[in-house]
C-alpha cells in the first residue's frame, strides 16, 4: 500500500514520509526503556511471632568418687642375699654333721649347702613380698549424664505490608516492627 500512493502523486509521497516518520516514532516512544530496580526498607507492623525450638542433648561429665582399701608393698629391688647366705652357711653345717661318718662327708656339706641357701633364698623372697600395709584411697571415675533441654532456634514471624500479610523466619525476636525491603521495578 505505502509503495502504491508514493507511485501515484508527490502529495502522496509527503504522506507515506511522514506516516513513516510517525511510525519510527512511536516505535522509540513504546520501545523500552532500561529501567532500573531501586528498593527501600520499611519496617512493617508485626502481627504474630511464634517461636521454633529444638531439643539439644547435653553431656554433664560429674565424678562419682568411692574409698577403696588397697595393699601398698614396698619392694626391695636389690634384695638381701644374707638369707640365702645364712641358709648356705647352715645347710652345709647340718650336712657336715649328719654325714659325719662318711666318706663323702664334703660331698654331703656342699649339697646340704646349696639346698640351704635355696631355702634361704625361698624364705627371704617371702619376707620381702610380705612387707606390707593398707592404705585407703579416694578412686574416682566420669560419668556422664545426659540432659534434653529445649532451646528457642528462631522465630516465624507474621508481619503486614500493603494489605497483606506475610510470613518469614528470623534468628531473633523483631518485637513490633520488621525491616522489610521493598523493591520497585517498573512492569514495561
Amino acid at each position: 500500500m505505502l509503495n502504491a500512493t508514493m507511485n501515484k502523486s508527490p502529495c502522496g509521497l509527503v504522506k507515506a514520509q511522514q506516516f513513516f516518520s510517525a511510525v519510527m516514532l512511536g516505535t522509540l516512544l513504546a520501545a523500552p526503556v532500561t529501567a532500573r530496580s531501586e528498593s527501600t526498607i520499611v519496617q512493617a507492623p508485626v502481627v504474630a511471632v511464634q517461636p521454633i525450638y529444638e531439643t539439644v542433648t547435653e553431656r554433664i561429665p560429674h565424678q562419682i568418687c568411692r574409698e577403696e582399701r588397697v595393699r601398698v608393698v614396698e619392694r626391695d629391688r636389690r634384695g638381701s642375699l644374707t638369707p640365702t647366705l645364712v641358709g648356705a652357711v647352715v645347710g652345709g653345717t647340718v650336712a657336715g654333721v649328719l654325714g659325719n661318718n662318711s666318706r663323702r662327708r664334703d660331698v654331703i656339706a656342699g649339697a646340704g649347702a646349696i639346698l640351704g641357701a635355696s631355702i634361704g633364698n625361698d624364705v627371704g623372697r617371702n619376707r620381702r613380698h610380705g612387707n606390707g600395709y593398707y592404705v585407703t584411697e579416694d578412686v574416682c571415675t566420669t560419668e556422664y549424664e545426659l540432659r534434653d533441654q529445649e532451646r528457642v532456634n528462631g522465630y516465624r514471624v507474621s508481619y503486614r505490608y500493603a494489605g497483606g500479610v506475610y510470613k518469614t523466619f528470623s534468628r531473633r525476636d523483631p518485637g513490633e516492627t520488621i525491616a522489610v525491603r521493598v523493591s520497585l521495578e517498573p512492569l514495561s
